[in-house]
């Protein structure tokens, strides 16, 4: 079992003489002076092997350093426990354990432990720092860390792992495109509802406004034929919205639906009691603009989810049309209201709705502003003059001028809402052509996205499956053949030498592996003979030791009753007396003398006395704990020993005892033997410094005034 290194191997050399002196040791019963001598011999070589050791590892500096230090102290620590073992045990079993120990850590130090530090110091010897060296260095701690499957797989992935990664992160980047497509289409379907339902409402508003200004005779059958559309374009945002609902995740778009379906029920409640209860034109206006501004508020907010740059500036442009139109709404009824007050034109410009008109045509300027900002060349072309800030004025100052500051009798609500509702039905027309381009846009580049998907999962799935071939036949093409051999190898360690193999012919490395296993296992057929005369002469003396260890056995037991002989018993209360020393711990002591026993030989023979040995030591052995140790020590003398046990405690089972011995009826031919016991106790105490032999003598003192108080009885002794 060399490792190749002078110093170690000589080190190794001696611990192993050392440890089979100590094995023979325990297998002659050598004395305990030899045992000591060894056992010293072990510690100090040992210790010197593990420092050489250890200055080794520094020097190359060695990893797994400290582990080894540790195990190496745990080694050196375990030395006095297995002396002191060996030297304290009679049991056979427990000096083999111990041989075992040995000769495991021997093989277990040498063959194991040495050898992962050897290997490295080798390496380090064996490499000078170049780049050769580097080279050679990792494919060493390669094939150390990894094993040839894995490698093999590695080879295999390695060419094709860059395209795995780049159709990862496009399928990554389709997929999060697909998602923020699918939110712009609900989007665009919410903001086109939305859109619809708030000009239905600017509709919705304007007739009720005037049909309000009007005494509720005009505008009846045109109101009434609105809220009908008004109904069918909530019914719809409704059944929109519950749809969306259960499909999206979007935190934000979540949020505005369970918001919005909040305000279209206050906007159904609100309209059901609008027509029937007494509400002036300016409360009907304001509630009507507080649902419907609320409305467009929450449909700006969604222009902040965060999505593609030109489909978040199209909902831009869309919301800055939708704002537009309502505002103009707004307008549209502020102005109807105002000529229905038939006022003078000094009176009119100085009204406060006079320049509320003007505040509405800053915030519509503003939303012009905004939406072609935002929008496209093409939408900015297609909303035309409707979108020129210029042209805008030009259009709301002449609308103003033509209908509104005119002599009172001249002064026309109803071409004022007419002209106002052109244009927003003009600016709805293109809010809807923009949506419309927008969805189309959508579903196209929803189609792209699923296409670009479909190819992407060809490629990897093409790529998988080449690989998966490729690997296949590089695998069965190494591994099958070094499984084999592998297996082979196993059954030649389990004895099996008829594990030949001649289906691989490759003069290749495996080829050479197959060459070797085979003069391995031709070797080891020619040693089996050896081994099996080797293993006949182990066995001998493996019986002869079983033998030994029977005798022994025999040696410590009383040959009747098979209680511990008095040399046993000696034995082990000098031991006791050991630990109840070192632990300051209790003992106590019983001694125990059958009464009349020779009266009883007299009248029932030897036969009679022997039976009533048997039982008595019977019934004593069940009436005490199983940690109590019972030994016959004389003709018809008893010991009980009791470890951990006060004199109250041993006084408590004495007792027991006692009368157990008093009930028992040794059965005899036709006759019933009956007897009883004097048992004297005493407990030993550190104080006294008692020996065995002492403590033996104050209790059989105890014995003998238990005797003399009339037999039948338990004593104490008084130390």
């Amino acid at each position: 079992m060399c490792v190749g290194i002078d110093e170690i191997d000589a080190d190794h050399k001696k611990i192993l003489s050392i440890i089979s002196s100590i094995i023979e040791a325990i297998d002659t019963n050598a004395n305990a002076e030899a045992i000591e001598q060894h056992f010293s011999e072990l510690t100090f070589y040992a210790a010197t092997h593990f420092k050489h050791e250890e200055a080794l590892m520094q020097s190359m500096k060695f990893g797994d350093l400290i582990e080894h230090q540790q195990t190496h102290q745990a080694f050196l620590d375990k030395i006095p426990e297995l002396k002191e073992q060996i030297l304290n045990s009679e049991y056979t079993d427990s000096t083999e354990q111990i041989s075992q120990f040995l000769y495991d850590w021997v093989i277990e130090h040498i063959l194991i432990s040495d050898m992962d530090f050897v290997h490295a110091f080798h390496s380090t010897v064996k490499h000078s720092l170049s780049l050769k060296t580097i080279f050679q260095r990792t494919s060493e701690w390669l094939s150390y860390r990894v094993n040839i499957s894995k490698r093999l797989l590695i080879t295999s992935l390695l060419p094709i792992i860059g395209m795995l990664i780049l159709s990862f992160i496009t399928i990554k980047d389709n997929y999060q495109q697909y998602k923020n497509m699918q939110l712009l289409e609900n989007l665009t379907h919410i903001v086109q509802q939305v859109n619809s339902l708030t000009h239905s409402l600017q509709i919705e508003r304007g007739l009720l406004s005037s049909y309000i200004s009007s005494d509720y005779k005009r505008f009846s059958k045109a109101l009434t034929a609105r809220q009908y559309k008004s109904n069918q374009d909530i019914d719809e945002f409704l059944t929109l919205l519950n749809s969306r609902m259960a499909l999206l995740t979007e935190p934000t778009l979540v949020k505005f639906i369970k918001s919005t379906k909040i305000d279209i029920a206050e906007l159904i409640t609100f309209r059901s009691t609008v027509m029937n209860s007494e509400i002036t034109d300016e409360k009907m206006l304001a509630d009507y603009n507080a649902i419907i501004a609320k409305l467009l508020s929450r449909v700006n907010r969604l222009s902040l989810i965060e999505m593609d740059a030109q489909f978040a500036n199209n909902i831009t442009a869309i919301n800055a049309m939708v704002g537009l139109k309502e505002i103009l709404g707004q307008q549209r009824e502020t102005g109807t209201l105002l000529i229905d007050d038939h006022l003078t034109k000094p009176e009119l410009i100085n009204s406060e709705r006079y320049k509320q008109l003007y505040m509405q045509l800053g915030m519509q300027v503003n939303a012009i502003f905004v939406f072609n900002y935002s929008a496209t060349t093409k939408q900015q072309l297609a909303c035309a003059n409707l979108c020129n800030i210029t042209e805008h004025k030009a259009f709301i100052n002449k609308t103003i001028a033509d209908f509104m500051l005119q002599p009172e009798t001249r002064q026309n609500g109803q071409f004022w809402f007419i002209q106002l509702t052109n244009r927003i039905d003009g600016i709805k027309l293109v809010t809807d052509n923009i949506i419309r381009d927008l969805e189309a846009k959508t579903k196209l580049r929803l189609h792209k996205l699923e296409q670009r998907f479909y190819w992407v999962l060809i490629l990897i799935s093409s790529i998988v499956i080449f690989n998966t071939l490729l690997f296949t036949v590089l695998y069965h093409s190494v591994i099958t053949p070094i499984r084999r051999i592998t297996h082979a190898l196993k059954q030649v360690t389990l004895g099996r030498y008829n594990q030949q193999i001649n289906d691989y012919s490759s003069s290749d490395e495996i080829g050479a592996m197959y060459d070797a296993y085979e003069t391995l296992r031709r070797k080891l057929l020619q040693a089996d003979m050896s081994k099996s005369m080797i293993k006949r002469q182990q066995q001998s003396l493996l019986d002869r030791r079983k033998e030994r260890d029977k005798y022994r056995e025999l040696a410590s037991r009383d040959t009747l009753t098979g209680a511990l002989n008095r040399r046993k018993f000696n034995h082990i209360l000098k031991q006791e007396i050991g630990f109840a020393k070192q632990d300051k711990q209790k003992l106590s002591l019983l001694l125990l003398d059958i009464d009349h026993f020779k009266n009883i030989n007299d009248n029932f023979g030897h036969a009679g006395g022997d039976q009533v040995l048997l039982d008595f030591y019977e019934t004593c052995f069940k009436s005490v704990k199983s940690s109590d140790v019972v030994a016959r020590i004389g003709g018809e003398e008893f010991a009980i020993l009791m470890p951990e046990t006060n004199s109250a405690q041993a006084k408590i089972i004495a007792e027991r005892v006692r009368h157990n011995i008093s009930e028992l009826k040794v059965a005899y031919g036709q006759d019933h033997i009956r007897l009883t016991v004097s048992i004297g106790l005493a407990q030993w105490h550190e104080r006294d410094s008692l020996n065995a032999q002492e403590f033996i003598t104050h209790t059989d003192k105890a014995l003998y005034q238990a005797k003399h108080a009339g037999r039948n009885c338990v004593k104490i002794s008084s130390l």
